[in-house]
């Protein structure tokens, strides 16, 4: 065995929140890629990835909260009018919300 071989201790920095939050941000909301992002914010690409991943798997898919049992809703046609509201959600937050009033259609028999 060779003495006084011992190898340096790796030093490990904790990230601030605010490096995390901005990290997700130009992830999820401008479309960046992990290793861009990496580079852009000073970070290691092994750091970003496993705070994306982190992210993704706890905090995304806990707040979206579907309920498989009721995924998908159907009504048979009527003649009355039907309003839809589509909402817009990315990585879990709310973007956009529309309301569509279809147009009553016409149909000969």
């Amino acid at each position: 065995m060779k003495q006084g071989s011992k190898k340096p201790k790796t030093s490990y920095h904790k990230l601030s929140s605010d490096i995390k939050q901005t990290l997700i941000h130009l992830i999820c909301r401008k479309g960046f890629k992990i290793k861009h992002a990496a580079s852009q914010l000073n970070i290691k690409y092994s750091a970003a990835k496993s705070i994306f991943l982190y992210h993704r798997n706890n905090m995304i898919k806990n707040s979206q909260g579907i309920d498989s049992t009721k995924r998908c809703l159907y009504r048979t046609i009527t003649k009355e009018s039907v309003s839809f509201r589509v909402v817009t959600k990315i990585a879990g937050e709310f973007v956009n919300s529309k309301t569509l009033h279809p147009k009553p259609t016409q149909t000969s028999i």
